[in-house]
């Protein structure tokens, strides 16, 4: 996959309008990507409980990845967050979850420890769980995943 592509789409595409809040600044954006990952992640994982078709899972996992760069992005992480081919192999020869809920609470333990102690590298563990979430649970291909998302987020 081209990270570095994504990742531009990714920074040109709208994202979720702002949580209320009294005042409004980077600190209060940056939650406010936290919680866009959160949920649509959240959403992912209850398309899969109700057995949602292939292509409504390939969609909600575009839209979390989006989410994922979106931070990524934010934060100027990006180049933690670059996988190479031999990274994504290896990802590849691993063994199906047996048990995704575990697999979306432990995203979500990275996801929010990154967050609250300010942890990068917990992102970068949520990163390579939800690749392998898509990529060996979910059944999808790599060129699959990069078409899909260029799809959704090219303008």
């Amino acid at each position: 996959m081209d990270f570095n592509q994504m990742f531009s789409i990714a920074r040109h595409s709208e994202y979720s309008e702002m949580l209320p809040a009294k005042s409004y600044s980077l600190d209060e954006k940056y939650s406010n990507l936290v919680v866009n990952v959160n949920l649509s992640l959240a959403t992912l994982f209850n398309k899969i409980r109700n057995k949602a078709s292939k292509s409504e899972l390939l969609d909600s996992y575009c839209m979390t990845m989006r989410d994922f760069f979106a931070i990524a992005n934010f934060k100027e992480w990006t180049y933690i967050m670059l996988m190479s081919d031999e990274d994504l192999n290896a990802i590849g020869q691993k063994w199906k979850s047996e048990s995704l809920a575990m697999v979306y609470l432990s995203i979500q333990q990275q996801i929010n420890s990154c967050y609250f102690k300010r942890q990068p590298q917990s992102l970068v563990h949520a990163w390579h769980m939800f690749l392998k979430l898509g990529l060996i649970d979910l059944d999808f291909d790599e060129n699959q995943i990069e078409s899909h998302f260029e799809k959704m987020f090219m303008k």
